[in-house]
């Protein structure tokens, strides 16, 4: 379960799971009172986030998601990962447009070419 309460308190234990293996962080204050997350082997990390990444081999990992708190049912790493908003927006080819891509839609056959659609609309003072 992802970490939903940001709010951890140092001495906190975290749970990761990641190819089917558990991980585990501890969060802890450092001598600067700065928080730190401490992986099993020592190493020490400024966020979740760099923890979760360290632990997946330095892909890119959203920390408040891959970690849980121990003794809860840790998410996989995949799982979080699909959990992430989609992507939106943008052409999926990846190649500029064209100008035989542009099709025109409903009355544009009736505006002359490098004309506007507003050039040819009356003003609404003129119709009154």
């Amino acid at each position: 379960m992802p970490l939903e309460n940001r709010n951890i308190q140092p001495g906190t234990r975290l749970i990761g799971r990641y190819r089917k293996q558990d991980h585990f962080a501890e969060m802890i204050r450092a001598e600067d009172g700065s928080i730190r997350y401490r992986l099993e082997d020592g190493r020490e990390f400024k966020s979740t986030s760099s923890a979760g990444s360290a632990v997946m081999g330095g892909m890119a990992c959203n920390g408040w998601r891959f970690w849980s708190l121990a003794g809860a049912q840790p998410v996989q790493a995949d799982e979080a990962r699909t959990k992430e908003k989609p992507r939106t927006g943008g052409r999926k080819t990846g190649r500029p447009k064209k100008a035989g891509d542009i099709q025109p839609i409903g009355d544009q056959d009736a505006v002359a070419e490098g004309q506007s659609l507003d050039a040819q609309v009356e003003p609404a003072e003129a119709q009154q």
